[in-house]
C-alpha cells in the first residue's frame, strides 16, 4: 500500500517499577508514556511526521493504558483500543493501591531486611512471586477521577474492537472452579441471580455448562459490555467512533478459536500464512483498514460495526449480525444489573485467575 505512516514505538516501566510505593509519585508508566507522546509531538515533524494528527494504539493492557490518555488529556488526535479498555483493569483508590505496597514491603523484609528502594529484582520477583501478584493496576488520581462516565476531550475519532474469544485468559482458571463455586458467584447479582444464571447456562449439576457460561459472562462483562458503552458515549459526544470484530481463528489451530491476541498476528503479519489464504485475506484487509484510519480516512462508516472473518470473510455487520455474534442480549441484561453486581460476579470468577498460558 502506498499509505506511509510514521510508526514510533516506545518502552516504559512494568510490573512494580511502574506502580511507585507510598514515597513517590504513582502510575509511573502512564507518566513514561505521556512523556514520549510529548517528545512525539515535539519532534516528529523533524521524521516526516504530522505533530497534529498522532494516533495512539494498544493492546489488551496497551489498551487499557491508552483509555487513560484519552483520560488525562495526552496529546493524541486518534485512538485504537484493541481488546481493552479501563474496565479491563479498573483504577483502583490509593488506599487499596498502600495495602499492596505494604504486603510487597513486609515480604521483601522477611526475604532479608530489604526494602523497595534497595531490594535487587530477583528478591523483588521472589516477593511477588510468593504474594501471587503477577499484575498491576493504576491507581486512582485527579486525572483519572470519575473515568466510568467520561472518554476525554481532546480526541477526535476512535477505533475500538475485540475478538470472539477473549475470556480464554480465564480458561485454566475457570477450569478449576466447581460448579458449586461459579453457582455462588452468580448469586451476587441478587434478585437476578436466576434469570442470569438460565441466560448463562448456570445449572449446578451441568460443570461444563457452568464453565462455558462463566467464560462468557466474563467476556462480556469486560469486552463487549464497555465497547457498547463507549461507543455509546462517542456517539453522544458527536466522535467519530469505528466499531470491529476479530473473528477469523488462529491460522494455525483453529479449534484456539479467534482468541485474546490474534488480532495481532494478522495486524502486524509476520508469521508465513501461506498456508492459510482465508487468514492472508484477513491480513490484508486488517492492514488496510487500520492505516486508512491512521490516515485520517473513515475506514467505514461511523456508528457501524466491521466484521473480520470467520471463513477470510470482510464487512460490515447488520445490528442483527452483531447481536448474533456479540451476545448483545446478554450484554444489555449485564448493563441493566449494574457494575457493583456485575464487578462482584467478575471478582468472584476472575480474581488472581487470568493467564496468558492458556
Amino acid at each position: 500500500m502506498a499509505e506511509p505512516i510514521v510508526v514510533v514505538t516506545i518502552n516504559y516501566r512494568l510490573n512494580m517499577f511502574a506502580f511507585g510505593d507510598s514515597d513517590s509519585e504513582r502510575n509511573l508508566a502512564l507518566k513514561d508514556q505521556r512523556l514520549a507522546l510529548e517528545f512525539v509531538k515535539t519532534h516528529i515533524s523533524g521524521f516526516g511526521g504530522d505533530p497534529d494528527n498522532i494516533t495512539i494504539a494498544g493492546e489488551s493492557a496497551g489498551a487499557v493504558y491508552c483509555h487513560a490518555h484519552l483520560l488525562i488529556g495526552s496529546p493524541v488526535r486518534q485512538c485504537i483500543l484493541q481488546s481493552g479498555t479501563l474496565h479491563l483493569s479498573p483504577p483502583q483508590p490509593r488506599t487499596t493501591a498502600e495495602h499492596l505496597i505494604n504486603k510487597v514491603s513486609n515480604e521483601l523484609s522477611q526475604l532479608g531486611g530489604w526494602t523497595l528502594r534497595d531490594a535487587p529484582v530477583p528478591k523483588l520477583l521472589e516477593a511477588l512471586e510468593i504474594l501471587g501478584l503477577g499484575s498491576f493496576y493504576l491507581q486512582i488520581e485527579e486525572t483519572l477521577e470519575g473515568w466510568e462516565e467520561r472518554i476525554g476531550d481532546h480526541f477526535q475519532r476512535v477505533l475500538i474492537g475485540d475478538t470472539e474469544y477473549e475470556s480464554v485468559l480465564w480458561r485454566n482458571g475457570i477450569e478449576s472452579l466447581s460448579p458449586e463455586y461459579i453457582c455462588d458467584a452468580f448469586n451476587s447479582a441478587g434478585e437476578a441471580a436466576p434469570a442470569l444464571k438460565k441466560q448463562y447456562g448456570i445449572v449446578a449439576g451441568r460443570p461444563v455448562s457452568c464453565k462455558l457460561g462463566a467464560l462468557d459472562l466474563l467476556n462480556d462483562a469486560r469486552f463487549s459490555l464497555p465497547i457498547n458503552m463507549f461507543v455509546d458515549r462517542c456517539e453522544q459526544a458527536k466522535r467519530p467512533c469505528f466499531r470491529f470484530l476479530v473473528d477469523q481463528p488462529n491460522p494455525w489451530q483453529s479449534s484456539s478459536r479467534a482468541h485474546h491476541g490474534v488480532d495481532l498476528v494478522y495486524l502486524f503479519n509476520r508469521y508465513d500464512l501461506s498456508h492459510n489464504h482465508p487468514a492472508q485475506e484477513i491480513a490484508r484487509s486488517m492492514q488496510e483498514k487500520w492505516i486508512e484510519f491512521i490516515r485520517g480516512k473513515d475506514p467505514w462508516k461511523p456508528g457501524e460495526a466491521f466484521a473480520f472473518g470467520p471463513f477470510g470473510e470482510s464487512g460490515l455487520l447488520s445490528p442483527r449480525g452483531l447481536d448474533a455474534r456479540r451476545r448483545q442480549q446478554h450484554v444489555a441484561a449485564l448493563d441493566g444489573l449494574g457494575s457493583q453486581k456485575v464487578n462482584a460476579i467478575v471478582a468472584k470468577l476472575a480474581a488472581g485467575r487470568a493467564s496468558l498460558l492458556n
